[in-house]
């Protein structure tokens, strides 16, 4: 027994679904790069602090 096709309705709405499910992906694809973008700025930021820190300490700056 086979399955009835689908309607022309619901194969342009399930294309528009796949549509948004695609931008979906790209958009928090994004996000994920900009948010390592950020994450590798303060990590840099962080470990320069650290280091004019012990800098401080042993009286060297």
């Amino acid at each position: 027994m086979t399955q009835p096709s689908m309607s022309e309705q619901e194969q342009r709405e399930l294309a528009e679904l796949l549509e948004l499910a695609k931008l979906t992906e790209q958009r928090a694809k994004e996000l994920c790069d900009l948010t390592l973008e950020i994450d590798q700025k303060y990590e840099k930021r962080f470990a320069q602090l650290k280091v004019a820190e012990k800098l401080k300490r042993a009286g060297l700056s």
